[in-house]
């Protein structure tokens, strides 16, 4: 890590802000957190005091968890549903079968799949992780560049549709990203962004501060999506916020727009942005209470446990709860990149190295909690005494 770096505003690059909420992990691979801001120029928000790009690109290359390695590249079945609403959403505005399109951090190929299976065979995906290019071509015989969006400039193939889905919340440079974007698109070309949708974060919550993740660094309304688009030429053909099950039991709403090369302009100021994050803060602040219950409880009992999981969750209760004094044993994690790391001095297993472990084992995940419940039962039998942390499908902990 090269440490954080204080950023302009992604969206007007002013240099104004007002906080919102301090974000802390524990040895984050993307640094120890940041603060919550909006922009007081143009009101977009966004984290600060982030990594360089260089080292995120690093980061999505080397240790990507997009690759899926613990599912042998595949997707989910609610990945693959997403990836059919947003063709149902993009393929009225292709005017031919033979329309070029381009998916920029593609991971392993499912969207563009999904747009070959219906009809559209001219496809090609750009992303930083090797592994992902691997996993895309063996999958879905879908041809991707490992490359990252600066790899991009100076390209000479032009391409009908650049799709950007679940990209620019990632980026620290993401002007220079959306100016290289609509550098690649032919004359007529469209440019098709989704993002998590800011002003619907405290409606379909999840996990408490969940959308503040190591990875998450911009958090976009359709006003400041449309506004960063403006800025580089590229206006709204359509806009629309939406809703989908990211996973079971888990709804993430989403903010969409296609766009298309138009005259340059400000755009208007988002006014939504920052009582938007200030509703998501509060939320959080809420569900957040009884899971540093049931933690602070674990402490107290100094009971020897297992904690499954070390994303984004156990590393932010490990800054701001008291996780760090639980009794843990051993961190679990199926990322393939993780094993054989440490966190809070605690080594991390992967799922296959728990035989003859019998202490037990906190959950440390609601998104996927099923998931994981799944595999405690295939690796550690039906017998396996498990803590779920409360918040996806009841208020109170549950033991078994």
């Amino acid at each position: 890590m090269s440490g954080a770096f204080p950023r302009p505003c992604p969206v007007c690059g002013g240099s104004g802000r007002e906080a919102v909420h301090r974000q802390a992990f524990l040895d984050g691979p993307l640094g120890s957190g940041y603060e919550v801001v909006v922009c007081t120029n143009c009101g977009a928000g966004f984290a600060d005091g982030i990594p360089e790009q260089a080292e995120m690109d690093r980061y999505y290359a080397e240790e990507s968890k997009y690759a899926y390695g613990h599912a042998g590249g595949n997707e989910s079945p609610w990945d693959m549903r997403r990836f059919e609403a947003t063709v149902r959403e993009v393929a009225p505005s292709l005017h031919s079968p033979q329309a070029r399109i381009l998916d920029i951090g593609c991971a392993t190929g499912g969207l563009l799949s999904a747009f070959k299976r219906s009809g559209y065979p001219n496809v090609m995906g750009v992303d930083p992780s090797p592994a992902c290019a691997e996993a895309a071509d063996r999958l879905h015989g879908v041809r991707v560049r490992t490359a990252t969006i600066a790899h991009l400039d100076g390209w000479a193939e032009r391409f009908d549709l650049v799709l950007m889905v679940g990209v620019l919340e990632h980026l620290r440079d993401v002007a220079a990203a959306v100016q290289t974007a609509a550098s690649l698109l032919k004359p007529g070309g469209r440019i098709y962004c989704a993002v998590p949708d800011v002003e619907g974060l405290d409606q379909t919550p999840g996990p408490p501060y969940q959308q503040f993740s190591f990875e998450h660094v911009n958090f976009f309304s359709v006003k400041s999506m449309s506004r960063l688009m403006a800025a580089w030429g590229l206006e709204a053909v359509a806009t629309s916020r939406w809703s989908i099950e990211w996973r079971k039991g888990v709804t993430e709403s989403i903010a969409s727009g296609l766009f298309e090369r138009g005259s340059v302009g400000a755009g208007v100021v988002d006014d939504a942005t920052g009582a938007a994050l200030r509703r998501y803060v509060r939320v959080s602040e809420e569900g957040d209470r009884p899971i540093r219950a049931v933690i602070d409880a674990l402490r107290i009992s100094r009971e020897p446990v297992l904690v499954w999981g070390a994303g984004t969750l156990a590393r932010r209760l490990l800054a701001t709860s008291p996780m760090a004094e639980a009794n843990i044993v051993v961190f679990v994690d199926s990322n393939a990149h993780l094993r054989g790391a440490s966190l809070a001095g605690r080594p991390i297993l992967g799922p296959d190295q728990l035989a003859g472990m019998g202490q037990r084992i906190l959950v440390c995940s609601l998104t996927f909690q099923d998931e994981i419940l799944g595999a405690i039962r295939e690796h550690l039998g039906p017998g396996a005494r498990v803590i779920t942390l409360p918040g996806k499908n009841s208020r109170e902990a549950a033991t078994r």
